[in-house]
């Protein structure tokens, strides 16, 4: 397995500290400064500040963390390494705490034994950071920035396993926008931006929705409850975990040479940045 890196930035600062020769080793208390050191007023003008979100912590208390962009599960997918934050000021998708991770290999997933993961969707791991990509996880589908194809969206677990607590969690949009659900889709709502930006949610419970068909809507309201359908192209019903599958849509061009389309991009890292945004106000 890939190593799982957490993006704690106290890590990070203790690490730096420890290099700098500013920390005790065993307690990281300041050592008291010598005479021929920089005094405890005059700050390293090199040394990154701390910021109030070094732990961020969800409702249940949980410290919140995630692996790289790309950083996939063994065996599950080449994965997409895309850092861009492409939508900076977007709501997240969810009410209450979520968790990103893999429903096909990890527990409760058709490929779950590849990774040692046999056992159901509720298995308490799954409802626990931190978050893992799976953008460009394997799948046999097209998608510009999967040159295998794969995966073109993310999946999100609410924050209970609601087969087993059957409690509602709701899906809310992630900006003012524009519902559109056509008839031919048995599982899927889109919301479209004003300037365009696309993005779709699976699995909703259909028969529940709390919005309707070209209905606009404003960020952070509940457009419908995270569920499990879904269904084949014969339009038989598909079994798959209680879970939102989130798409994002934008104009892309790799390089200025190349004329931009419009598809799928990873929303890995706009999610985390919502997310994280999200559990600063709740604090």
């Amino acid at each position: 397995m890939s190593a799982t890196k957490y993006i704690l930035l106290a890590s990070a600062v203790a690490m730096l500290a420890a290099s700098c020769d500013l920390f005790d080793e065993d307690d990281i208390t300041p050592d008291d400064t010598a005479p021929d050191e920089t005094p405890a007023d005059d700050p390293d003008p090199e040394a990154p500040e701390a910021e109030d979100d070094a732990f961020l912590t969800d409702d249940g208390g949980r410290i919140f963390s995630y692996v790289p962009a790309g950083d996939l599960l063994p065996a599950s997918g080449p994965g997409h390494a895309d850092t861009t934050i492409y939508r900076p000021d977007i709501g997240f998708p969810l009410e209450d705490a979520a968790f990103l991770n893999s429903q096909v290999y990890r527990y409760g997933g058709s490929q779950g034994s590849i990774n040692g993961m046999d056992g159901g969707q509720c298995d308490a791991s799954n409802y626990d950071y931190p978050w893992q990509d799976t953008f460009c996880e394997s799948r046999s589908r097209n998608q510009i920035m999967c040159p295998d194809g794969g995966h073109e969206g993310v999946d999100i677990r609410a924050a209970s396993c609601i087969s087993e607590t059957g409690a509602s969690h709701w899906a809310v949009a992630v900006e003012d926008g524009r519902i559109i659900a056509p008839s031919s889709s048995r599982y899927t709502i889109r919301l479209q931006s004003d300037d365009g930006t696309l993005y779709r949610y699976m699995h909703l419970k259909m028969d529940a929705l709390a919005v309707s068909d070209g209905e606009f809507v404003s960020k952070g309201q509940r457009i419908g409850k995270v569920s499990n359908d879904f269904f084949n192209a014969s339009g038989e019903r598909v079994p798959t975990t209680f879970h939102l599958h989130f798409e994002m849509y934008q104009n892309y061009a790799p390089d200025e040479e190349t004329a931009p389309i419009f598809d799928q991009v990873s929303p890995y890292m706009t999610l985390v940045n919502a997310y994280e945004k999200k559990l600063r106000d709740a604090e």
